[in-house]
C-alpha cells in the first residue's frame, strides 16, 4: 500500500486548505461563510474536519433534495473594496 493510496480521514485546517488547493484565507473565509461544515473536533488547540463530510458538502451530495440557488456556489461577500472617501484637507490661514 502506498502513501498516496491512504487518505485522512480527519484533517487539519492547513492540510484541507492543501487538499482543497486553496489558501488558509480562503478555507476561513468558506468556513464562516458555512461553505465548508464546522469542525467535528474543537478541543482547545486540536480542531479537525473530518474529511469526507467536507467532500460531501463541496459536491452537494449532503442533502440532494435541495437544489441550491446561484448565489451559494460562490460565497457572498465584497470582492471589491468600495472606494476610501477622504476628506478634504482646510487650509491653514
Amino acid at each position: 500500500m502506498t502513501a498516496d493510496a491512504v487518505q485522512p480521514v480527519f484533517v487539519d485546517r492547513k492540510t484541507a486548505a492543501a487538499m482543497l488547493m486553496i489558501s488558509v484565507d480562503t478555507f476561513n473565509m468558506w468556513l464562516q461563510q458555512g461553505f465548508i461544515p464546522p469542525a467535528h473536533i474543537n478541543r482547545g488547540q486540536i480542531i479537525r474536519w473530518h474529511w469526507p463530510s467536507v467532500e460531501k458538502k463541496l459536491a452537494g451530495t449532503d442533502n440532494p433534495t435541495q437544489i441550491e440557488p446561484v448565489r451559494r456556489i460562490m460565497p457572498e461577500g465584497p470582492y471589491v473594496r468600495p472606494k476610501r472617501q477622504y476628506k478634504r484637507r482646510q487650509p491653514t490661514p
